[in-house]
């Protein structure tokens, strides 16, 4: 994005608040703009002003930056016309009542602090807004993006995770790859093919679910050791090769309790063309297109998730249909050369608006 916004890389700059994880690995190795400061640190502060007069630096695109930081003043007094604050994270709970007037007053006051915020998700942009009190105005949502050239349909590889897994062929994988904490909702995963094995007899579906370390499976292990369900139920751990995963896989499934937005990797199912079963909430919901490609399922319910997961081991059509319409709306809205797009358009925008 700051490249095409330039022209040229030599007019972009990057700064990090450390370097101890060593020279980022995305940039070139010839690459010397480069600053590291602590916004705190009244010394740094001052290297960064003579840092953006030198370079004569006008925009400021930073990574979940605050309403306040004592940075803010000092980018602006040494000529930035432009801070942009990208958020890949909520901002907030929401709030109501005085305590949201409270935090709308409070940013108002704020004299020095960021133009605008990105989003990637509307129900964080929302989380700023009726959450830490910013103005709408100042919210734009530019989902993440995918790369569509490595995620995607791939049927040459369609036994890769059967032989890796060794999961019969007859039957159809369903995958979760993300954390393991109680709000992702693995527990009702695993309900979720209890119901299906051992009470309806469901013999024609397996569950992958992936992103485990350090035994964290071993807590799930109880809920489902001695029933039918043991052998329908496959932790396969971190992997570096979920892309051709995708490629063995019927559906995906996101069955979260807590707080969810619009993941990673719920984008890179649909890129690979797998209709989503993901639970109605927050941004998860932004991940689909209801019924199009995909289904929302109440957040805990394993028994609404066994029946839509039903729905798609019953009608292949469907979800051969579901899944074409998942990779399209990704290859349409959120590639990387959309997003990119998205991202140069949106601090375009702002920047002509904020020295006109």
């Amino acid at each position: 994005m700051a490249e095409t916004l330039t022209g040229d890389m030599s007019h972009v700059h990057v700064g990090y608040t450390s370097l101890d994880g060593g020279f980022p690995d995305y940039l070139p190795s010839s690459f010397n703009n480069v600053i590291k400061f602590d916004p705190d640190v009244v010394k740094d502060l001052d290297q960064l002003s003579h840092y953006i007069k030198q370079n004569r630096i006008e925009i400021v695109f930073g990574f979940d930056q605050p309403v306040k930081s004592k940075s803010y003043r000092v980018m602006k007094k040494a000529g930035v016309k432009l801070i942009v604050s990208y958020w890949g994270a909520p901002m907030s709970d929401i709030n109501h009542g005085v305590k949201l007037l409270f935090k709308r007053l409070q940013v108002r006051l704020t004299h020095y602090k960021p133009d605008h915020y990105i989003f990637q998700s509307k129900a964080m942009a929302d989380s700023a807004v009726f959450g830490r009190g910013v103005s709408a105005e100042d919210v734009s949502v530019v989902y993440n993006a995918v790369d569509t050239n490595v995620y995607k349909p791939d049927i040459s590889s369609w036994k890769y995770a059967y032989d890796h897994f060794k999961i019969p062929t007859n039957r159809k994988i369903f995958f979760y790859s993300g954390h393991m904490e109680e709000r992702k909702g693995v527990h009702v995963i695993v309900n979720c093919a209890k119901e299906l094995v051992d009470v309806r007899n469901r013999k024609d579906a397996h569950f992958l679910i992936l992103g485990n370390v350090d035994g964290q499976e071993k807590r799930f292990e109880s809920m489902y050791l001695g029933t039918k369900a043991e052998g329908f139920i496959t932790f396969g751990g971190y992997r570096n090769d979920v892309s051709r995963i995708h490629s063995s896989c019927y559906a995906g499934v996101i069955a979260s309790t807590g707080w969810d937005s619009f993941t990673m990797s719920s984008m890179e199912m649909a890129s690979s063309g797998l209709p989503l079963v993901v639970s109605d909430l927050q941004g998860l919901k932004e991940t689909i297109e209801p019924e199009r490609t995909g289904f929302l399922v109440t957040p805990g319910d394993h028994m609404a998730l066994a029946d839509k997961i039903e729905v798609l081991l019953s009608d292949k059509e469907l979800r051969d249909r579901m899944g074409r319409a998942a990779r399209q709306r990704v290859v349409e809205n959120f590639s990387l050369k959309e997003h990119i797009a998205k991202l140069t358009d949106t601090v375009t925008r702002l920047y002509a608006e904020t020295i006109l």
